[in-house]
């Protein structure tokens, strides 16, 4: 996990707080603020490795490979009935799972084997570095495991070597949805019962082959071979350190994806906000002011969609204008070098679609849109209003804008048609 990526959660819940910290009664940052938390929770969830197969194909060794060989409870490797969840946590604990989802702790000193438990499942946590970042789910032997794809990031599904991919398990595979294959290793066990290296190689070929791109990895291991706690001896033959590495880079794309698609939900969210934030609350001198720049907007549109300007000509042209009615709603907010609405038509890099695309179209109405926020926030709350009331209202604005990171989609869209664009301060 990158830095960048590591500090987005604590980025959220900083802003979160402080909105939270101003003490404005809006909808708009109301809806945001839980938005926020949700993001922040699916960000913080450790990545869910799950591990299947059938019977006796060695899906718990397969766990306890990737903890570190001998770091997985003996009492769990012995009977793996239920299903195990395993976490981390500072301590060690080991907690029974009962049918109303209550979790009691049952690794106390009196001696009782967990085989006698009547509990559903089972978790475990233990102080395990890379348990931070992903957590495993073993399987029992007898369960459907398309009653545990639908909690999985990463499937890790496990065949025994000398019997690689047999029809039934070709079966249960393609039975599974489609999104199990996404993100999926598949391990086949036993390798020492294979005489020869040869043998090994035809082997891994051979499930290349027949499971055809279903799997991102195929992963010969030796759970017997494994050195104790993960000592690297014998982890390379055993394939216990590809394993490994398999998983950590594959829990490294999902939590890359997991947040470039959060990051795309929260400027989402916010430019929802901004939208509607203290929309109700302009000053009363604005509202003609607004009402004007609404009518320019549509007449603007209407230009386009009729074919008597092009995209470029449009969004200049907004721009243009909208650098004048900010200056006029709050003097002396607008900064950088504002486009002349006579210099409409002097793009000089060519746009990357045809001259009337629906995409181009869209990217028009949403800018328009985005601009209409900024404008009705700068219409809102007068600065003779009390001054902490004002700070509080600058401070989420400020927040809203960040978040929703108009200054890097407007530089981008500078940068594509070669001009300089406007922005306008969040205060």
């Amino acid at each position: 996990m990158t830095s960048v990526i590591d500090q987005f959660p604590n980025r959220l819940r900083a802003a979160r707080e402080r909105l939270v910290e101003t003490n404005i009664n809006d909808p708009a940052l109301t809806y945001l603020i839980t938005g926020l938390a949700r993001v922040e929770g699916i960000l913080r969830r450790p990545v869910r490795v799950v591990i299947l197969g059938e019977s006796n194909s060695g899906k718990t060794s397969v766990a306890d490979i990737l903890l570190g060989h001998g770091l997985l409870p003996t009492s769990v490797v012995s009977n793996t009935r239920r299903p195990v969840l395993i976490g981390y946590a500072e301590k060690p604990a080991v907690f029974g799972v009962d049918e109303d989802e209550t979790r009691i702790r049952i690794d106390g000193t009196d001696g009782d084997a967990l085989t006698d438990l009547s509990y559903r499942a089972l978790q475990i946590s233990l102080p395990i570095e890379q348990l931070r970042s992903f957590q495993i789910l073993d399987t029992p032997p007898s369960a459907n495991p398309a009653a545990f794809v639908g909690e999985a990031d990463l499937v890790v599904w496990c065949t025994v070597a000398t019997r690689a991919w047999t029809e039934s398990e070709r079966a249960a595979w393609f039975s599974l949805p489609q999104r199990a294959s996404r993100n999926a290793i598949l391990v086949a066990t036993h390798k020492d019962g294979l005489e020869t290296d040869e043998d090994m190689t035809r082997v891994a070929t051979r499930l290349k082959s027949l499971t055809n791109g279903q799997f991102r990895d195929v992963v010969l291991v030796d759970a017997e071979g494994v050195g104790e706690a993960g000592a690297t001896g014998s982890d390379a033959w055993s394939g216990a350190l590809e394993l490994r590495d398999g998983v950590r880079r594959a829990v490294a794309d999902i939590i890359e994806r997991r947040a470039q698609k959060a990051e795309k939900i929260v400027r989402r969210l916010a430019r929802l906000t901004f939208h509607h934030f203290a929309s109700g609350e302009e000053r009363p001198e604005c509202v003609m002011l607004l009402a004007r720049w609404e009518t320019f907007v549509r007449h603007q549109l209407e230009q386009l969609k009729d074919g008597k300007q092009t995209t470029p000509q449009t969004i200049e042209t907004l721009l243009s204008a909208y650098a004048i009615y900010a200056d006029k709603l709050r003097p002396g907010v607008v900064t950088g070098d504002s486009v002349p609405v006579s210099a409409a038509g002097t793009v000089t890099v060519p746009m990357r679609w045809p001259r009337q695309t629906t995409a181009a179209a869209r990217m028009v109405e949403t800018l328009a849109s985005d601009l209409t926020g900024l404008l009705r926030m700068l219409s809102g709350h007068s600065t003779y209003a009390d001054p902490a009331v004002v700070a509080e209202y600058s401070a989420a604005r400020a927040i809203v804008l960040a978040l929703a990171d108009l200054d890097g989609a407007f530089d981008a869209l500078a940068r594509m048609l070669g001009s300089p664009m406007v922005t306008a301060k969040a205060s």
